[in-house]
């Protein structure tokens, strides 16, 4: 596939960015009344491939993005590289906006997620949104939803995903969703308490928003039920990977939640549920048989999950159990994705190590 194709967004509510020069973007922004966005990329940049795939195409992002910008994309390397020299491009991706007068207004180095972008064009566009006065208004008492989610999304991007940032910024949210009425819960505005930063079922915001799953707005309740099933499906590739201690009343807790919500109609989740609860039983050598028999027809994210968790699920110091788990994996091996595969030696290293006893 040739770098057109990658990098191209011709639906609707995408980014649409135009296959013009930067000269032809000024006389469009001009007419317009709109600044220049321009995404130096090259070919053989991961993060550029990932803005491409996961952020541009995004239709909230997409309407923020054209509705502000002219926005054309260069590769740095070839027909871009003058152009790159000028502005002082010295990493992939790297985001200019500048205005009709060729002045630049932003510069932002690296890739960012999808929840995060537009906070970040924001806060280097919009003075109130700088760092400077998102910490001014935070600490003179202001509770906005526009301010708090503009403010945690900094702190965890100025975390660069340590815990300590995730803590504060859940912190502030959490904060912010105790303060709030239940209209205010409820409300558009509120939207992003749960479609971002929440990770456990367990959760409070998650139990809420389970709780009252039917009474959000209209508008809104699909994204309400999409970020249960997200979270749902999440929980339970944490339990098959024993990335999290199995706890009874937990797990069947999010399992009737899945059945309540219609996720498991196609029994998508049946074989995830019998390797779950097999192995909560505790018998290792009933649960590898299981494996054996369903790993053929389990689907890529449930292969993934299990694979990399096997080491901490096969956790004894049996060696007959052992051996015979990383026969399994061995076994599999030719036929397993290319992001599985990194994961894999370690957990053969683990499963064949010489026992400690």
């Amino acid at each position: 596939m040739g770098v057109a194709c990658v990098f191209a967004f011709p639906s609707k509510g995408q980014t649409n960015f135009r296959p013009i020069s930067y000269k032809e973007a000024l006389i469009a922004a001009r007419s317009e009344n709109k600044d220049v966005f321009i995404d130096f990329y090259t070919e053989w940049c991961g993060p550029c491939k990932m803005m491409a795939r996961d952020v541009f195409p995004r239709q909230d992002i997409g309407e923020y993005m054209n509705s502000k910008f002219i926005c054309i994309q260069l590769d740095a390397e070839k027909e871009g590289k003058e152009l790159a020299t000028l502005f002082q491009v010295k990493a992939y991706p790297t985001f200019i906006v500048t205005d009709i007068n060729k002045q630049v207004i932003m510069k932002k180095e690296g890739g960012t997620s999808p929840d995060n972008f537009i906070a970040v064009m924001e806060r280097g566009l919009n003075p109130e949104q700088s760092p400077e006065r998102l910490v001014e208004r935070y600490e003179k008492g202001e509770r906005t939803p526009e301010l708090i989610k503009a403010y945690a999304s900094w702190i965890l991007d100025e975390g660069k995903g340590k815990e300590a940032a995730y803590e504060k910024a859940a912190a502030i949210i959490s904060d912010y969703f105790n303060g709030l009425s239940d209209d205010e819960r409820l409300s558009p505005q509120n939207l992003f308490i749960y479609t971002e930063r929440l990770e456990s079922m367990q959760d409070p915001i998650a139990i809420y928003m389970v709780k009252h799953r039917n009474e959000f707005a209209p508008e809104i309740r699909d994204t309400i039920v999409s970020s249960i099933a997200n979270l749902c499906k999440q929980e339970i590739f944490n339990y098959l990977c024993a990335g999290i201690p199995y706890n009874a009343t937990e797990y069947q807790s999010v399992k009737e939640t899945i059945k309540e919500l219609g996720l498991n109609d196609t029994h998508c989740y049946d074989s995830s549920f019998a390797l779950i609860e097999c192995h909560a039983r505790g018998n290792q050598d009933t649960f590898l048989t299981l494996c054996e028999e369903l790993y053929d027809g389990l689907t890529p994210d449930v292969r993934f999950y299990l694979m990399a968790g096997f080491s901490r699920l096969i956790n004894t110091d049996n060696k007959t159990i052992r051996q015979r788990a990383a026969r399994f994996i061995r076994s599999k091996l030719s036929e397993m994705e290319v992001r599985l595969l990194f994961f894999i030696p370690p957990v053969l290293s683990e499963l064949e190590r010489e026992s400690d006893t």
